[in-house]
């Protein structure tokens, strides 16, 4: 311990570090980039995983969970908007033992007010519908004005502090006005109303990695709009909303959970639920009680949460791990050439545990060095780890349990990289080492050496494999073939709230551009895939036929996608059109229609929630269109034709989406103040299906090429030690007429085996591994014969590292002088 306070280590420490700066930097930066990541991910873990860790009483907190059945009798995954209004009322007419429950509503609401300077200003406010229990469960608080009475009033609402930033540019909110547009339901059509709402508290800004997520604004459900609107979601067969709610003590959640499918079970059978979705027999849903503290292990979202924390986490540890590794095979080339230092101490008394607290002493102003620097990445680093990573970080990456980490993983790495450094000094014997007879670490020592870079390339291996795999199926899905063109394409979400007349109004500025091709609106960005709905319809045979129903379009579609048709034709306005269908190749062929053009003019029957029941009439055919991601089973299409629409989708077709893309920018800020809807390419529209893939890939690509960073330092530590140990080996066989070519392949030898085992060791992981991220696709890539391609991309990548680091080496082996090697 004295040596450890000891000034004298401190600096000799330094002294050390100051000596060879070259390998010092290597080491540090490594070091400081391990430790940056490991902070990162340090962060990202605890808001995901810990969010509502300060929740009162959350041991007896629950929420609940459902999922459905559907195409081919498949059970999604399990998700948290449940039949939040039926399930909440079933559960107190059960009597269910249970204290404050609230429904949580999370709905768009368009805004605008006016602020000190007379401006006004347009938003939309993310506003959370909720029962008065929310207060009492979520521990939510006021920071100025009264949120009981904000809830309970129907002119009333609290907003966050970004929400009033949002609006009002200032949090001095408290009794100031806002002027919302909400849709009233209950009427043939919904209908667009302002409503006057004042503003009577103002809440912190909640973690939007909380169950509550990210809201602007809180409010209850006593305005007319708002129980409209709840009227209109409080079907046992939607899920609408999430519902919490407190366990009375000595009460469980397995019993809730039993007790809220009861209430489901009880439910009918939702009309016009196709046959196809209860194949193989069960419930057409599921629900069940989640715990609190369970949710974020268990709940629902968690498979994808787990996987993105356990590659975060993996790759932080290996990172880190490597680095370790760097710092080991450096300082022991370093500790090699004390070996007179060290003699000279142990013949002057120091034993093992002086030596060992001088190399902790050295490898701690090592790390600590590091840890400051990894500090510094970090912070800069936070705002490209949050684009990179879709990833907002709700505390300071800086915060005090951030700079422990940093202190605590210091120490980590200096007690693990002192220890096989002291060791290799406890092997030095001093009259040898004094008298010039120099010692090496011993085989043993070599051959963990070995092993170490072995256990870098690995990795190295197995991640740069894994970055390719995710990369080339990312590629695959978004050059899919779909049956439509993507090319110079456009497209922006609409408000749910618009028109139909302002729809046409903005459709027909928008054709007004000398550049645009086409314009059309539609459900959905076709390929993107964000909502699925299915019919049933009946054929020739009379049997019903499960079809995915999810596309609607107006005028000018088919023409802004350039999709095929194949047989009939739509009128100019789809006016003829009011009961028409528009089939693909494939859902023709599925009805029975052989050839498929034959479908047209035949009429269909359907299920009484496709439209009332109305029997549908097929106006035309295309060509197969594929609207599902990469992860799920193609299903034939019925398209159906609208003369207008309100809200979805406006795609256009462009020959100049530059010149469009501004002119679009401009025209919403001014007819949709309060949306800024965002214009992105139709390719990039469909990419945010596969976000969370995107996502996986940029991370182990970043960490895939640290890890051949990493390897290049292991193999340039791992080159510099076998020159320095073969030098008179290299020299001798020169003197004996070895060329360069001989000296090259003696070196390849050394350094081939290390890559070659670590290729035989990690690329089959890596194979499984691959094969294990694909099942998951029904449309795979083709990686090339028994798919290998990214295998062999990352034994070619650990090639061209080797061959790159080492060639500085090979060189310096070139250029050795006998009489110098001889003499060392």
């Amino acid at each position: 311990m004295n040596l450890l306070l000891s000034s004298t280590a401190w600096r000799g420490a330094w002294r050390q570090l100051r000596g060879e700066p070259g390998p010092a930097a290597l080491v540090v930066l490594g070091l400081a980039l391990g430790l940056a990541l490991a902070l990162l991910a340090a962060a990202m873990v605890r808001d995901k995983l810990w969010a509502d860790a300060g929740l009162p009483e959350i041991d007896r907190m629950l929420t609940f969970e459902w999922r459905v059945r559907g195409p081919g009798g498949i059970t999604t995954e399990w998700f948290p908007d449940v039949p939040a209004t039926p399930l909440a009322a079933g559960l107190r007419e059960a009597g269910a033992p249970l204290g404050p429950m609230t429904r949580a509503l999370n709905v768009p609401l368009p805004a605008r007010a006016t602020d000190a300077a007379g401006t006004q200003r347009h938003a939309r406010l993310w506003t959370l519908l909720a029962d008065p229990d929310i207060r009492e469960l979520f521990a939510l608080k006021a920071l100025s004005g009264d949120l009981a009475a904000a809830m309970a009033s129907p002119e009333g609402i609290a907003l966050t502090e970004a929400g009033a930033m949002k609006l009002f540019g200032t949090t001095q909110v408290i009794g100031r006005q806002l002027t919302a547009a909400v849709a009233m339901y209950g009427e043939a059509e919904p209908r667009k109303v302002d409503v006057t709402l004042t503003v009577l508290a103002l809440i912190p800004t909640p973690n939007p990695h909380a169950a509550l997520e990210a809201y602007d604004a809180l409010t209850g459900f006593n305005a007319p709009a708002a129980k409209a609107f709840v009227e209109q979601e409080s079907s046992w067969a939607l899920g609408a909303g999430h519902l919490y709610a407190r366990l009375q003590p000595g009460a469980r959640a397995e019993d809730m959970g039993a007790l809220a499918q009861q209430l489901l079970d009880r439910q009918p059978i939702p009309p016009g639920l196709p046959a196809d979705f209860l194949k193989g027999g069960g419930k057409f849903a599921y629900l069940r009680a989640m715990p609190m503290r369970d949710r974020p292990l268990q709940g629902a979202g968690s498979p994808l949460r787990l996987l993105q924390m356990g590659a975060l986490g993996a790759a932080a540890a290996s990172v880190l791990a490597m680095a370790v590794i760097n710092f080991i095979n450096l300082w022991s080339v370093r500790t090699l050439r004390r070996q007179r230092e060290i003699g000279l101490r142990k013949s002057l008394g120091a034993g093992a545990a002086a030596l060992a607290a001088q190399f902790f002493v050295e490898a701690w102003v090592v790390a600590l060095l590091a840890g400051a620097l990894g500090l510094l990445l970090a912070w800069w680093a936070t705002p490209v780890v949050a684009s990179l990573m879709a990833h907002e970080f709700n505390a300071a990456v800086l915060a005090p349990a951030g700079l422990a980490l940093v202190l605590g993983l210091s120490v980590v790495v200096a007690a693990s990289s002192a220890l096989p450094l002291a060791l290799i000094a406890q092997r030095v014997q001093p009259a040898a080492s004094l008298a010039g007879r120099s010692h090496s670490e011993g085989a043993a020592g070599r051959w963990l050496r070995r092993g170490l870079t072995l256990l870098q390339f690995g990795a190295a291996a197995l991640f740069t494999a894994m970055t390719a795999v995710v990369l080339w199926q990312n590629h695959h899905a978004g050059a899919l073939q779909r049956g439509f063109a993507v090319q110079d394409r456009l497209a922006f979400d609409l408000p749910w709230e618009i028109q139909p007349a302002q729809l046409r109004t903005l459709l027909a500025r928008i054709k007004s551009w000398p550049e645009v091709e086409a314009a059309a609106a539609s459900s959905d960005v076709p390929g993107r895939d964000f909502a699925s709905y299915y019919s049933e319809f009946k054929g020739v045979s009379g049997q019903p036929v499960n079809l995915r129903t999810s596309l609607e379009f107006t005028p000018g579609w088919l023409q802004v996608y350039g999709v095929r048709v194949l047989a009939g034709r739509l009128s100019p306005d789809h006016a003829a059109e009011a009961d028409a269908v528009v089939l693909d190749r494939s859902a023709a062929q599925a009805l029975g229609f052989s050839p498929p053009e034959s479908a047209v003019g035949r009429t269909l029957g359907t299920n009484s929630q496709y439209y009332g029941g109305k029997p549908a009439t097929v106006a035309a055919v295309i060509a197969d269109i594929r609207l599902e991601d990469t992860r799920s089973a193609h299903v034939p299409n019925v398209l159906r034709p609208r003369s207008e629409m309100r809200g979805g989708v406006i795609s256009l077709h462009s020959r100049d989406p530059a010149a469009t893309r501004a002119k679009l920018a401009a025209l919403l800020r001014e007819v949709l103040p309060e949306e800024s809807p965002q214009v992105l390419s139709v390719a990039d529209q469909q990419a945010r299906r596969i976000a969370e893939d995107v996502r996986l890939g940029r991370l182990v690509a970043v960490v895939g090429a640290l890890a051949l960073f990493m390897s290049a330092l292991g193999i340039y530590a791992l080159a510099a030690h076998t020159l320095r140990r073969r030098e008179r080996e290299i020299v001798l066989r020169k003197l004996h007429g070895a060329g360069h070519g001989a000296v090259a392949r003696l070196l390849a030898r050394e350094f081939g085996l290390v890559v070659g085992l670590a290729c035989v060791i990690a690329l089959p992981l890596a194979g499984w591994l691959a094969e294990a991220y694909l099942g998951q696709f029904v449309e795979r890539a083709d990686m090339g014969p028994f798919g290998l391609g990214p295998l062999a991309i990352a034994a070619a990548a650990l090639v061209a590292v080797t061959v790159l680091a080492v060639l500085r080496h090979l060189f310096a082996a070139f250029a050795l002088r006998p009489a110098q090697a001889l003499q060392g």
